[in-house]
């Protein structure tokens, strides 16, 4: 245990010394995915389908804040889109200007969750987010998440109907702009995803705000097994088995991630748990006081080693002047 509590101290100060190069390098890494993503999955315009536009965008998002990465990433769906199709694009940007105003209205500081809530999405891990999000954030922050998510369906939806977007007769206009309505108003799943990512993130908060022992770790265990039930009982009445292993995996995932997120950021020591009244003129105040697991820095003695013939000199001299050795010192 020490030497992981050891590990723990050396990369908080690893951090704590070049955060402004992690923070860069995370930075780059989700913009990179996220671009060569859309690329991969959407590619409609075909002079940005290539491996160098995610990274030179990537690169210059490294050095702005994170919600210019979400802003750039919206602005290459609605390109991909617009090359496909103006009514799928218009109606991208209808939806797309819709969620700015609530996103900067309600949770502008947390894109990093707008930005990893689709990337999860695409490798069909979402589960791992809503935990991990109502460990850290307030409920506020969630919509940043569900905004992840629908941006993820609809791209998805354009995805799998692609044959019905590319028709060219002007008769199909109108046809078109219903179809990518209902990408949104009949997909299902992605209802299911929303509703059951922020019931789990709603628990997750709730719990780890009680005054509890271990309200982490309880949240962390309550939080996946709803998820775990809501998505299995929602897949099997779609029946669509297909995606409960992924489910399955999705939950080991986000217990793995919770629990390092609890080591690093809420280590506590619940042996040594003080509890503290006091009073002022208007209030009692009845304290819990939980101490943090900390490795205790290692004191470092120095030990002065005399040379022999230097301590019998010291002790003549002493017993001569008939003090006390230890004087020399």
């Amino acid at each position: 245990m020490t030497s992981i509590l050891e590990l723990r101290e050396k990369l908080r100060d690893f951090y704590g010394k070049y955060e402004i190069y992690v923070v860069t390098c995370v930075k780059f890494i989700l913009a990179f995915i996220a671009f060569w993503l859309i690329n991969s999955k959407m590619g409609y315009m075909e002079e940005l389908d290539n491996l160098a536009v995610p990274l030179i965008l990537a690169l210059l998002c490294a050095f702005l804040p994170i919600n210019g990465s979400v802003i750039i990433g919206v602005l290459l769906i609605l390109v991909h889109l617009w090359s496909l199709g103006v009514e799928v694009c218009l109606v991208a940007v209808g939806l797309f200007v819709l969620m700015f105003f609530m996103y900067y209205k309600f949770a502008p500081k947390n894109g990093y969750s707008t930005l990893i809530t689709p990337i999860m999405c695409s490798f069909r891990l979402p589960e791992a987010v809503p935990v991990s999000l109502g460990l850290l954030r307030g409920p506020s922050a969630y919509l940043s998440m569900v905004c992840g998510v629908i941006t993820f369906y609809y791209v998805k939806g354009v995805q799998n109907n692609i044959g019905n977007f590319t028709v060219s007769d002007d008769k199909e206009k109108i046809s078109k702009a219903t179809m990518a309505l209902e990408i949104l108003t009949k997909n299902y799943e992605m209802f299911l995803v929303i509703a059951t990512m922020g019931i789990t993130a709603l628990t997750v908060y709730a719990i780890r705000k009680m005054n509890i022992n271990h309200a982490w770790r309880v949240a962390t265990i309550v939080g996946n097994a709803v998820e775990l039930a809501l998505l299995t009982i929602g897949y099997l009445l779609m029946q669509n088995n297909s995606e409960i292993p992924w489910v399955i995996g999705g939950i080991i995932l986000s217990t793995v991630v919770a629990l390092l997120l609890e080591f690093f950021l809420y280590n506590l020591d619940y042996s040594r748990v003080e509890r503290v009244q006091f009073e002022d003129d208007e209030y009692y105040y009845y304290v819990k006081a939980v101490p943090k697991v900390y490795l205790a820095e290692k004191q470092k003695k120095v030990k002065q080693i005399t040379p022999k013939k230097e301590r019998i000199n010291r002790r003549e001299l002493a017993e001569e002047l008939d003090i006390d050795e230890d004087l020399f010192d």
